[in-house]
């Protein structure tokens, strides 16, 4: 799951409308992907931006707005900590940053991720926590709408917070309809 898919949850889809409705002769292209792979792509002139959490620190890299978000576990019950490594989990593909933070936070606590389903959409990872399958680690922000009334609980401050970030590349021109986009993230968020 990228980061575009949890931001689109919460005011991005929105944000994106009011953005064609002002500038209605830009065309826009989203693209979602793993942090990786979207860097590269700036890198490479092949996007003009990109949203990316685990936010590097290359030198070519210009941040025009960031944000961070806390992460907690989510469950469809009162969550146990005492049974922490015996949970049964539901996380998204392999290179998640969630999935990683999890990943991390379980290992530092003795254990791995073992005891998982692996779930490429958003929508059904979080109806699946739901349902009482199995708990997860994402931002708070997802709790709206019909998963508002999940149980969220806070984790360790090691593994709180992640910050996710708009980026380009520093050194390329950047069009009057991007900078029009990040002065309406910059004022509406994301």
């Amino acid at each position: 799951m990228a980061p575009f898919e949890l931001v689109t949850c919460g005011h991005f889809i929105p944000l994106i409308a009011s953005y064609q409705s002002t500038y209605n002769q830009v065309e826009l292209s989203i693209e979602t992907g793993q942090t990786p792979q979207l860097l590269e792509k700036v890198k490479e002139y092949d996007l003009d931006a990109a949203l990316v959490t685990d936010i590097p620190s290359f030198p070519w890299i210009e941040i025009d707005e960031s944000w961070t978000e806390e992460l907690v576990v989510l469950s469809h019950d009162e969550f146990n900590f005492t049974t922490l490594l015996d949970r049964k989990w539901v996380v998204s593909s392999s290179g998640c940053p969630f999935r990683k933070r999890l990943e991390e936070w379980l290992q530092d606590e003795g254990g791995s991720l073992e005891n998982y389903l692996e779930i490429h959409s958003l929508e059904i990872l979080l109806s699946s926590v739901k349902a009482g399958l199995a708990a997860t680690l994402l931002p708070r922000s997802v709790l709206k709408g019909a998963y508002e009334d999940l149980y969220a609980f806070p984790i360790p401050e090691k593994y709180r917070y992640m910050t996710t970030a708009l980026l380009r590349r520093k050194e390329k021109h950047t069009s009057y309809a991007y900078q029009a986009f990040c002065e309406m993230v910059k004022r509406d968020g994301i």
